[in-house]
């Protein structure tokens, strides 16, 4: 007579535990994948951001560098005027849009504000910058404007 061996009950998994152990693996990596979404999209933000803030503060840069009497009052931070505004493509970013608007509060002072934000997406609110600055002309003998 042939001899059958007894079965050991641990000699293996049994398909209720090795289900438990799916189940905990997935919500692990689900976790893992919503971590690297986030971390994604801050990524995102944040090279925006660096792009938005080197945009407008060039153009800023630029506009102080203008003679005083050049400058043109006009623009606008939110809508485009004509000669006001320029898109910037910025290679693995985006394409950027700089506005900027010149107002003179009194006869020796302009007001310049510059605004520069990703042109689309969810994000373009939050990589928004802005800038603004003051600019006087006071010495009446290079040609300032008499108070």
């Amino acid at each position: 007579m042939p001899t059958t061996a007894a079965r050991n009950p641990e000699a293996g998994f049994t398909l209720v535990e090795a289900l438990f152990s799916i189940v905990i693996l997935v919500f692990g990596l689900l976790a893992i994948t919503n971590l690297m979404i986030v971390g994604a999209s801050s990524n995102s933000v944040a090279n925006q951001s660096t792009a938005t803030t080197a945009l407008a503060s060039q153009e800023l840069e630029q506009l102080k560098a203008v003679p005083w009497g050049s400058l043109v009052v006009g623009g606008d931070i939110t809508a485009d005027v004509t000669n006001y505004f320029r898109d910037d493509t910025i290679d693995g970013v985006g394409i950027m849009h700089t506005r900027w608007q010149i107002s003179k509060p009194n006869n020796q002072t302009l007001f310049i504000q510059v605004r520069s934000e990703p042109t689309g997406g969810l994000l373009a609110r939050r990589a928004r910058a802005e800038f603004s600055t003051f600019r006087t002309c006071t010495a009446q003998a290079l040609g300032c404007p008499t108070p």
